[in-house]
């Protein structure tokens, strides 16, 4: 049997005032890719000598895996008004492998809770292990994870906020108390317990809410996280 993947190598020239802007939705793409079902590698680069350019490269394990990432709401959308970051279009060349394969291609990708109440310790394991890719895998394109009360962050802000955050070197543990379950959608009650040292003031307990939905491929994410959504 010959090798089916599909890899692509792009090209991304940024508006000098759009460059950073750019790199941060990039590499959120690349991570919410990690979480679909046949990615084995979503990579991005910025050049080093041109630092407006962000350089991308990409593995699925078929064709379709691929289209199927295409259309994606979040990839359509992109693609629509990419030209509001860009100084030119994107270049794109597609790849095809010059030798034999090293072997089969693991997926990095778990495989689908069956049960939304599992993701509650894949969240957990992530973000103990301070492992960010991880942990924004977890949920969803648009997201929304409610760091104060009443104040919710999504996408590139969510992960700057996580990455600062986790260097405190916080320890969270988290029991699911209660869940709940319609179609693809799930809601569930956690109880949770954050120690972060150095910082009493951020040390503490409480009951939370989570919501998340079952996407194309089968696979639980996070859609709203409160950990102070639920008394």
């Amino acid at each position: 049997m010959g090798n089916t993947t599909v890899s692509a190598v792009g090209f991304a020239r940024a508006k000098p005032e759009k460059a950073d802007e750019l790199g941060a939705l990039l590499v959120s793409f690349a991570e919410w890719s990690r979480g679909e079902a046949g990615c084995v590698l979503s990579l991005i680069h910025r050049d080093l000598a041109e630092e407006n350019l962000f350089v991308f490269y990409e593995t699925w394990a078929s064709e379709e895996d691929l289209a199927r990432h295409l259309a994606l709401p979040y990839m359509k959308e992109f693609l629509a008004s990419r030209m509001d970051y860009l100084r030119e279009d994107l270049q794109v060349h597609q790849l095809s492998l010059a030798g034999p394969p090293p072997g089969p291609v693991p997926s990095p990708v778990p495989e689908p809770a069956a049960d939304p109440a599992e993701m509650n310790q894949r969240y957990l394991d992530a973000y103990n292990a301070r492992d960010i890719d991880a942990l924004m895998a977890v949920y969803a394109p648009g997201a929304l994870a409610v760091w104060q009360p009443g104040q919710a962050v999504s996408a590139t802000e969510h992960r700057d906020t996580v990455v600062e955050f986790l260097k405190r070197q916080p320890k969270l543990s988290a029991e699911v108390r209660e869940s709940y379950v319609v179609g693809d959608t799930a809601a569930l009650i956690v109880d949770w317990s954050l120690e972060v040292p150095d910082a009493p003031e951020m040390t503490g307990t409480g009951r939370g809410l989570d919501v998340l939905k079952k996407n194309a491929e089968g696979q639980w994410r996070y859609i709203i996280s409160n950990p102070f959504g639920s008394l």
